[in-house]
Order: C-alpha cells, then structure tokens, then sequence
C-alpha cells in the first residue's frame, strides 16, 4: 500500500533535524533575542546599535547575543574596536521573514 503525503514527510523527519529546529526556536523563544535576530536579518549591525534598537542595557544585551552565537545563530566579526554581529543560519531569516508574513496580516 502507498504512503500518504503525511507519512513520506513523517519519514523525512530525522532526530537530527527535530534538534536543529528545535535550536532556532529556542533561539527565538524570547522577545529580545527574536528582536535581535529580527534586526540581524536586514543587515549587520554592531552591539550599540542593538542597544539602541532594543533600549535594553548592554549587558543583557550582551548575554542575549552571546546566546545566540553558542546556538550557532549568529557570528560575530571584529571591526577594530567593535564587534559586528550577523545572521549565521539562513534558516532563521527564513522562519523570522516567515513569521512576520503570519502575524502581519
């Protein structure tokens, strides 16, 4: 007998995959990292201007992105002084723009 749809994409389903998700979701489970992540997918952006954008005090905002780099989320590169901070997992951009077209409407 044939596989339904559901079925076939039930099988496609490893516990790998279920682990990957469930990491970008975590990374995204509270408003000031998904609003960081938000912010990250239009372009790079530095720790000051996360502060700004966010009005939450440096050091949370620190612990957040520190968060989401050991998640594997985002990267960071020097710039002298600075630290500019970028998505690293394309799916996260793709599950944020996703979102936003959801709660959009």
């Amino acid at each position: 007998m044939p596989k339904t749809a559901i079925e076939e994409r039930n099988d496609a389903i490893t516990d790998e995959l279920v682990q990957e998700v469930a990491t970008v979701l975590k990374a995204l489970s509270t408003p000031i990292r998904l609003r960081i992540v938000c912010e990250l997918c239009t372009k790079p952006r530095t720790v000051s201007e996360l502060i700004q954008i966010t009005a939450v005090r440096q050091t949370l905002v620190s612990q957040q992105l520190a968060t989401l780099r050991e998640l594997g989320i985002i990267a960071s590169r020097r710039d002298g002084t600075k630290m500019i901070y970028r998505i690293a997992d394309e799916n996260a951009i793709k599950i944020v723009s996703s979102l936003c077209e959801i709660y959009k409407k």
